[in-house]
C-alpha cells in the first residue's frame, strides 16, 4: 500500500465509515474529510472535522501507511502539525507519544476500506501489463467520461509543449526562424534519425542558410554536404556541381560536416532515406525564404499542407534515392501526406500556439479545430487503444491518447487519471 493510494481513498471516502472506531476503541465520526493538500508542505488534509467522545474537533488530518511514519517524518517537532486532530494510517504498528499526550486519535484504515478498492488497485499496478494498466477494466468506464478526459489531455499536452518550446526558443538565441528549422529537421529525420538530424542541424550556423536561401543549388549543397553525403567519387554532373558548391561554402563559412556514418539507412523504406529527406528539406527552405512568417500567418492548415505539396525537386532525384546509386524505377520523391500531417501536428501547431501567446493572442481554439479536422496519427500507441475499443477519429483524439500513454499509463499514474479514478471508485 502506498500513501498516495491512502490519500485517494480518503479523498473519495472509499471506506465503510458508518461504525468507525479509533485504535483505542472509541467511536469516531467523520464530519468533513478536509481539503487535500496536493502541493504545500504540512498535513495532508486541512479544515477537517471529526466527532469523538461526544466532542467535535476541527483541524488537520495526517495520513501515513504506518503509524511509525509520524516519527520517521519528524512531525512531532514540526509546528505545522500541532493542529492535527486525526492520524489516519493503513497499519497501526506503534503508539506515538506526542499524539497520545495531546489525545489525538488514530484511525487504522485497513479493516474499513472496501475490498473492491484494493482489488482494483492491485489489478492496475500488477507487473507485466500488456499495454496499459487498466486494459482489463477500461471497458467499464463510460465513453462520455473518457471523452471529457481526452479533451483535458489535449490542453495539457499543448501547455506542456509550451514549456518545451519556450526553453528551446531561449536555447536558439530567441530566434523563431532558427527554432522552426531545428524542429523541422528533427521531424524530417523521422523516429529513426530524428536525433541525428538534430545534430546535423546544429552543425552549422543558421545564418549561413539565410544568406544562401535564394539559391536552391547552394542550399542542397549545404544540407547534403554537412551530412557528409558529398564525400564520394562520382562523374554525375549534378553531384559534381554539389561538391563544388559545398567546397565553396565550406571554405567561406568554415564548415565541418558530421560523420555520415551516424545516419541510419538499414531497414528503412528508400523514400525515407536521410538523403531523400535532406533533399526535401533543402527544397522546402529554398522555395520559401519566409517559411516561418507564412506558416504562422496561415489561418488554415490546408494552406500549410499546400506548402509541402507544391515543391519542385531536382530531376536527379527522380531515379535516385542516394547520391551514389541510380535506381531502376523513376518516381517523384515528394513529401508523404503522413509526414506533412505529422509536421503540422508536432511542429507547426505547438510553435504557433506559443508564438501567438508571445504576441498576446490566444490561438488555442483555432488550433484545436485544426486537430479535429486532421486525420489521426498512425502508430503502435494509437493501434493499441483501438484494439481496446478506443479508436482515435482525428488528430485531436490521437494526440490525447499519446499524452495519456506517455504521461499516465507508462508511469502508472492511475490515481491522477480520470479513467483510473473511475475504475478505482467503482466499488458498488
Amino acid at each position: 500500500m502506498k500513501e498516495a493510494m491512502l490519500h485517494f481513498i480518503w479523498r473519495f471516502q472509499l471506506l465503510n465509515n458508518l461504525n468507525l472506531k479509533t485504535t483505542d476503541g472509541k467511536d469516531l465520526r467523520i464530519i468533513k474529510r478536509g481539503l487535500w493538500n496536493k502541493i504545500d508542505s504540512g498535513p495532508d488534509f486541512s479544515m477537517g472535522q471529526i466527532e469523538t467522545d461526544h466532542r467535535i474537533w476541527a483541524g488537520s488530518i495526517e495520513i501515513h501507511v504506518k503509524s511509525s511514519d509520524w516519527d520517521l517524518h519528524r512531525h512531532s517537532t514540526d509546528p505545522a502539525y500541532e493542529n492535527v486532530i486525526l492520524h489516519v494510517v493503513y497499519e497501526h504498528d506503534r503508539e506515538i507519544e506526542m499524539l497520545n499526550q495531546r489525545n489525538v486519535p488514530t484511525l487504522e484504515l485497513k479493516k474499513y476500506i472496501f475490498p473492491e478498492v484494493i482489488k482494483n488497485y492491485d489489478e492496475l499496478l500488477q507487473p507485466g501489463m500488456n499495454f496499459i494498466p487498466c486494459e482489463k477494466s477500461i471497458h467499464l468506464v463510460r465513453q462520455e467520461k473518457i471523452k471529457f478526459w481526452l479533451e483535458r489531455l489535449v490542453i495539457e499536452r499543448l501547455e506542456r509543449k509550451t514549456d518545451e518550446i519556450e526553453r528551446e526558443f531561449a536555447e536558439n538565441q530567441k530566434d523563431w526562424e532558427r527554432l522552426l528549422f531545428k524542429k523541422m529537421a528533427y521531424s524530417f529525420g523521422l523516429k529513426v534519425n530524428s536525433e541525428v538530424f538534430e545534430i546535423w542541424a546544429d552543425s552549422f550556423d543558421y545564418k549561413v542558410l539565410t544568406k544562401i536561401q535564394t539559391r536552391p543549388e547552394l542550399v542542397q549543397a549545404l544540407f547534403l554536404g554537412q551530412a557528409g553525403f558529398l564525400d564520394i567519387e562520382s562523374d554525375d554532373e549534378y553531384v559534381l556541381k554539389l561538391q563544388d558548391d559545398y567546397s565553396f561554402l565550406r571554405n567561406k563559412y568554415k564548415l565541418f560536416p558530421v560523420d555520415k556514418k551516424i545516419f541510419k539507412f538499414s531497414r528503412m523504406r528508400p523514400y525515407s532515406f536521410p538523403t531523400v529527406r535532406l533533399m526535401q528539406l533543402a527544397t522546402l527552405y529554398s522555395s520559401y525564404q519566409n517559411l516561418f512568417v507564412y506558416l504562422m500567418g496561415s489561418r488554415s492548415f490546408k494552406k500549410i499542407e499546400a506548402v509541402f505539396y507544391d515543391l519542385d525537386y531536382p530531376d536527379f532525384w527522380k531515379n535516385h534515392f542516394t547520391l551514389e546509386k541510380e535506381s531502376s524505377r523513376i518516381s517523384v520523391k515528394s513529401i508523404s501526406a503522413d509526414l506533412i500531417e505529422r509536421l503540422i501536428i508536432n511542429v507547426v501547431i505547438p510553435i504557433k500556439f506559443v508564438y501567438s501567446k508571445s504576441l498576446g493572442t490566444d490561438a488555442s481554439e483555432e488550433l484545436i479545430e485544426w486537430l479535429r479536422e486532421l486525420p489521426a496519427e498512425k502508430n503502435s500507441v494509437i493501434d493499441g487503444y483501438s484494439e481496446l475499443g478506443l479508436k482515435a477519429e482525428n488528430a485531436f483524439e490521437s494526440q490525447s491518447y499519446l499524452e495519456l500513454k506517455k504521461h499516465f499509463c507508462n508511469e502508472k499514474k492511475c490515481l491522477n487519471c480520470a479513467i483510473g479514478v473511475q475504475i478505482l471508485k467503482d466499488v458498488r
